[in-house]
């Protein structure tokens, strides 16, 4: 008899996780569930649709016949708990599943702050494709919106509502945007060229209060006293792992679900895969360290061998507002640094040095040869022979280290 799988979440973790076994010979009977209506969706490209330059079908990351290969789907349904000695859970429709192996996929949530929002209209979060449709019914003509968190998150979210017409600012408690994977000169470059559409920023600031008449949201108040006309708040603060599912399980957690390399849980029975998932003192937001969990998940429920997850420092590449952004390595480790300004064309590199190799890369504008450099981030490779061509890419670089060898 076939093994009995059951994922619970269908967001991107469980998409990839599909994806992946759907290449190996599992004999798996597989039911995925789901809290919300549609399932195994980009939530990246949210705010692509949300500024009208998606369709819903674009945000689709399995094909018909994938995303029906589970032997049951259950889609707008929530588990309500999980027992680990039966191995059983209970859903909010009050059905009893039984499993064989259980992976929790249950993403994360938007953390947003304690300031009296309940009850107040105009609070929202841009994390679900629910979330995009309630959006796109606001008008937003002559409206003002207000996004909390210049990280990623917050700034898709800003793009988004700018491209739909709405009066956009946003607030950031940090000094510069993407402060996590820019440094300030770049956070600087990034929130110049991202002004140029239209939006504002208030660095090193955030919502001390909201101003509400007859239950509708109209100001914000910052901690310096400064209030902001507010039509529309959302936040994009950063993630928070939903664990509590299987915290209340009895299964091994502190930030997120402990797993160990294998994407094993405390219970042996039981997986943990994606923003829900702890190694070490590691959670994970980006879309590179979930792919990778996906693959060495996937050979352990098929029965395949296959190395195991290693944490790695994932370099960063993405587009936002329309720049072109990466980063690798901590440019902060560097004792010597390279710095290419080209404000007509919009590009800032910053390259990192320490002794003879690169140790941290920040591209704003201009994310080509990224990837190389991530490579000799990762290798630790000696990059004497490159330097005086590393700013501008590897083909400049080998062309100049062999017209240095040559003479």
């Amino acid at each position: 008899m076939a093994q009995k799988l059951v994922i619970v979440g269908a967001g991107m973790a469980a998409a990839y996780l599909l994806q992946e076994l759907s290449r190996l010979d599992h004999g798996l009977h597989i039911t995925l569930i789901g809290e919300e209506p549609d399932a195994c969706y980009n939530r990246v490209m949210l705010s692509a649709l949300l500024a009208g330059e998606a369709a819903e079908s674009d945000l689709a990351m399995l094909s018909t016949d994938q995303l029906h290969s589970p032997n049951r789907l259950l889609t707008g349904t929530r588990v309500r708990a999980v027992n680990l000695r039966q191995q059983t859970l209970l859903t909010d429709n009050n059905e009893t599943l039984s499993y064989d192996r259980l992976v929790f996929a249950t993403g994360a949530t938007v953390a947003t702050p304690d300031i009296g929002m309940s009850g107040v209209e105009g609070i929202r979060v841009l994390r679900t494709l629910e979330d995009v449709r309630h959006l796109q019914c606001v008008a937003a003509q002559g409206r003002r919106a207000v996004v909390v968190g210049g990280g990623l998150l917050g700034l898709e979210a800003a793009h988004g509502l700018n491209g739909r017409g709405f009066d956009t600012s946003v607030v950031h408690r940090q000094p510069y945007l993407m402060n996590r994977q820019l440094d300030a000169e770049g956070g600087e470059h990034l929130r110049e060229r991202m002004a140029q559409s239209g939006l504002q920023f208030f660095l090193q600031a955030s919502v001390a209060a909201l101003r509400a008449s007859d239950g509708k949201l109209h100001a914000i108040v910052l901690q310096d006293g400064r209030e902001l006309a507010c039509d529309l708040l959302v936040f994009a603060t950063g993630i928070e792992p939903s664990m509590t599912l299987a915290r209340e399980a009895g299964v091994a957690c502190e930030r997120g679900v402990l797993v160990d390399a294998y994407l094993h849980t405390s219970d042996p029975n039981c997986y943990a895969l994606g923003e829900c998932s702890q190694m070490g003192t590691q959670c994970f937001g980006l879309v590179a360290p979930v792919k990778a969990q996906a693959v060495v998940l996937a050979r352990q429920l098929a029965g395949a061998d296959g190395p195991a997850f290693a944490l790695e420092d994932w370099p960063v590449q993405l587009k936002v507002s329309g720049v072109e952004i990466f980063s690798a390595g901590s440019v902060q480790s560097g004792d010597e640094h390279l710095v290419l300004r080209d404000a007509g064309s919009g590009v800032y590199r910053h390259l990192a040095l320490a002794g003879q190799q690169l140790v941290g890369a920040v591209l704003v504008g201009d994310k080509r040869d990224g990837i190389w450099y991530a490579q000799l981030i990762r290798d630790a490779a000696d990059v004497s022979g490159y330097r005086s061509g590393l700013m501008f890419g590897k083909a400049v670089s080998e062309a100049m280290r062999l017209s240095a060898v040559a003479a």
